[in-house]
């Protein structure tokens, strides 16, 4: 029997939280997933699919159901690191701050675009994560904005929190990466071989 699962209201990480503990307990179950906004249903449908699951998405009466269907046979991966904990693949940076150190504004913002003009020519990282002011280094008016699409047409992912977006009211402006949510930021920073923070 399919569970359903009404995880409307929660915010970011809450509903993939939620999916991953269902998932944990329905074993080879379908489970149906209601979340009421558009950043839980692509973070649910993301997760789910990096575990292997086949998602199918409908819209209904102000709501998304999200039906998962875990592999065929196996139950679907859903710690941290399937599988096995992976082999450190990399630097991942994190921007926390659209500028960088604690000094002058106006020296932080100058060193924050040095460092990014500086990141494109070294060896490129694995991932951006970017959180509170640090996503309005993504917006389409971010004096660094072309070295971060240089990296990204590199193949380097861009991860920008959701939540930070929406409570700065600029998701509209986003003009580089793709907006994630804190589980993944977290696994993302887990995973890594080492973490830099500008």
């Amino acid at each position: 029997m399919t569970k359903i699962l009404d995880l409307t209201g929660l915010a970011c990480p809450l509903p993939v939280v939620r999916t991953k503990e269902a998932l944990e307990t329905e074993n080879d179950q379908s489970l149906i997933v209601m979340v009421d906004n558009t950043a839980a249903r692509d973070n649910v449908t993301r997760f789910a699919q990096s575990r292997g699951c086949q998602v199918e998405v409908a819209a209904a009466s102000g709501c998304y159901h999200l039906t998962i269907q875990p592999p065929a046979g196996e139950k679907p991966s859903t710690c941290l690191f399937p599988d096995a904990a992976p082999e450190p693949r990399g630097a991942v940076v994190v921007f926390a701050s659209d500028h960088m150190g604690e000094g002058a504004p106006e020296l932080g913002a100058a060193l924050m675009r040095v460092f990014c003009q500086t990141l494109v020519q070294l060896e490129a990282p694995q991932k951006l994560l970017f959180y509170n002011r640090g996503v309005f280094l993504a917006l389409h008016d971010s004096p660094v904005l072309a070295e971060l699409k240089g990296l990204e047409e590199m193949g380097v992912e861009l991860l920008v929190c959701g939540t930070c977006l929406d409570f700065y009211k600029v998701k509209d402006r986003l003009a580089a990466g793709k907006v994630s949510n804190m589980f993944t930021i977290l696994e993302s920073q887990m995973q890594a071989g080492r973490i830099i923070k500008p």
